[in-house]
């Protein structure tokens, strides 16, 4: 059984509200973008009352990067080659494999988020949520693009106001 991961209950919940799951999808697929470091950034804003500066956002893609790389990516092109089945292998037995790579993909996700969560150290809960705690996760998140080099399309503008709405309470 895994250890709690405040961290990892926020980024379910936020995942779950409307337009998110959607927006995150795209962030990742188009733009490239780490959800779990941009859905990370947007929870020390909320929850710990954090602004990030550029180094501390290097740090936590550095700490991360190898296993995103490695590990996370790999999964999910694997999964989603399977999709259309797999020549030469029953449809049943093809997807009963691919639903095994998909819980360990998010197994992998769930790993990596214990790693950023780590990294938060045990820095105050409880931040107050509202206008302060919305401009933060902007700033981080921002800090969090330019650092990744992830340019600012309409799209990706949009999709990250998506998760921010889903993940800041007003």
């Amino acid at each position: 059984m895994a250890a709690a991961n405040p961290f990892w209950d926020f980024s379910l919940a936020v995942y779950r509200r409307p337009g998110v799951a959607e927006a995150c999808l795209r962030l990742q697929d188009e733009a490239g973008v780490d959800v779990n470091l941009l859905l990370y950034f947007c929870w020390l804003a909320t929850v710990r009352a954090a602004a990030m500066d550029e180094a501390a956002v290097r740090q936590a893609v550095a700490r991360t990067e190898a296993w995103r790389e490695d590990v996370v990516r790999p999964l999910r092109a694997l999964r989603r080659r399977m999709k259309d089945g797999i020549e030469g292998m029953p449809s049943e037995s093809a997807e009963a494999l691919r639903a095994e790579v998909k819980r360990i993909e998010l197994q992998s996700e769930r790993l990596q988020q214990d790693m950023l969560f780590a990294l938060s150290g045990t820095g105050a809960a409880g931040a107050v949520p509202g206008p302060a705690a919305r401009r933060r996760a902007e700033e981080n998140i921002a800090k969090y693009l330019e650092v990744s080099g992830t340019p600012r399309s309409e799209t990706v503008v949009r999709d990250c106001r998506a998760v921010l709405e889903g993940g800041v309470a007003e």
